[in-house]
């Protein structure tokens, strides 16, 4: 009989973990290629920009340096997450007898953070657990020809989920009104799939559960005058474990791409602040996402994202937030095809919120984002893959609603 430290109970263990507590766990996409655009309801208020204006204490995620101005404060959400993904392969390689393929799951991404100043407000330190990243869908139908030629149904199914704790340190500098943090993250993310391999084979990880590890960091930057603020952080490159089980899929890890986020935020009138942020993601800079699919990687190019939001504190308990958020795709028409089955191709996105203060020291807190759908249909121009699945089409949109709770310890100065 199996005991609790033999592999299979360590296996369930780990995906329960992750099911539970650290976030995405079902065939998912998001906004920012595999990243959404923001965590929790007050981020996705505005889209994800804010990097200059602290919310809450998910802002250890969005810049460490800005939790110097939240007190003691406790963020716990959880968002209903509803991709629509369709996928209608075509060309020589393609499995055109499939016809149009739907996958429409729905699921659950929770998140929590926290955030504790010291020294009366001169440092803080602050933790967080997110779902940060996913992508996958499950077709079906096998997406290429090939294995239908066998009687078989693979190549049709992925799954990707990355989780992240990450612990943050802040501090002023002098009397500079600057503020500077670093931030630690600790990695965990799942993979599955039945792809076809190079090899003309299916994958021999044969759509089971594997893990990997990694390690990573961010920098932060934040000041804010009477009525501007600005805010940067950059974040690192995280350095995973392989998939080993994946070997004849993955040629290297699938680490994450390092990124930068720049913002300002300008208060029009005392209750009305306007926030915008540049942001660039260096997909291109990890090889196995951004070589090319005849190479074992998916073709992906750097997203360059601009977010924009506003926040009204229109009475002493109602505060409402709109955002907009623009990218281009990290796929174009010539990687169609060949990323079917990861088809992060979404490139704008509106979102709504408010905030309702329950006390002095709860808060409750909705959001409402809607991805608009994108269609890519491949050109056959690109490698072997585009080529051979010239005219498959491939579409994404997203819905997302997140509710949030906050509870304020006191201590600090308060958002």
């Amino acid at each position: 009989m199996d005991n609790f430290f033999s592999p299979s109970y360590k296996h369930y263990g780990q995906r329960i973990l992750l099911l539970m507590v650290l976030g995405i766990a079902a065939p998912s996409l998001a906004t920012d290629g595999t990243q959404l655009t923001g965590i929790g309801a007050v981020q996705q208020g505005t889209t994800g920009a804010g990097v200059a204006s602290p919310g809450d204490s998910t802002w250890v995620l969005l810049n460490p340096a800005a939790i110097i101005d939240l007190g003691r404060r406790l963020d716990v959400s959880m968002e209903l997450f509803a991709p629509k993904r369709h996928n209608r392969p075509r060309g020589v390689f393609g499995n055109a007898f499939a016809g149009d393929m739907d996958d429409d799951s729905m699921f659950m991404i929770p998140s929590m953070g926290y955030s504790h100043p010291l020294n009366g407000g001169e440092s803080a330190w602050g933790v967080g657990l997110y779902g940060v990243s996913g992508m996958g869908v499950e077709y079906s139908a096998s997406r290429a020809i090939w294995p239908r030629l066998f009687l078989k149904n693979y190549d049709r199914r992925t799954e990707y989920s990355v989780a992240q704790l990450v612990f943050a340190y802040a501090r002023t500098i002098g009397n500079t009104g600057w503020s500077v943090a670093v931030a630690p993250r600790l990695n965990y993310s799942m993979f599955k799939s039945d792809m076809l391999t190079l090899n003309f084979s299916e994958t021999r990880g044969g759509n089971h559960w594997d893990e990997a590890y990694g390690l990573g960091f961010a920098l932060g930057l934040y000041k804010h005058w009477d009525r501007l603020g600005f805010g940067l952080t950059y974040t690192s490159r995280q350095w995973m474990t392989d998939f080993k089980d994946y070997g004849d899929l993955f040629f290297e890890s699938m680490d994450l791409p390092q990124m930068l986020q720049a913002g300002l935020a300008y208060a029009l009138t005392p209750n009305l602040e306007v926030v915008a942020d540049y942001k660039w993601i260096d997909w291109s800079g990890i090889g196995q996402i951004g070589a090319e699919p005849i190479q074992g990687g998916f073709g992906w190019r750097d997203q360059h994202v601009l977010k924009t939001g506003v926040i009204w504190h229109a009475l002493p308990k109602w505060t409402f937030r709109a955002g907009f958020s623009h990218a281009q795709s990290p796929i174009d028409e010539r990687h169609a095809f060949a990323n079917a089955l990861f088809p992060a191709i979404t490139e704008n996105s509106a979102a709504v919120g408010a905030s309702y203060s329950l006390s002095e020291k709860s808060e409750i807190h909705v959001a409402f984002t809607h991805t608009f759908e994108n269609t890519l249909k491949d050109n056959g121009r690109g490698d072997l893959f585009s080529i051979l699945g010239k005219g498959s089409e491939i579409s994404l949109e997203e819905n997302e609603i997140t509710i949030q709770y906050t509870y304020k310890f006191g201590g600090g100065s308060e958002s």
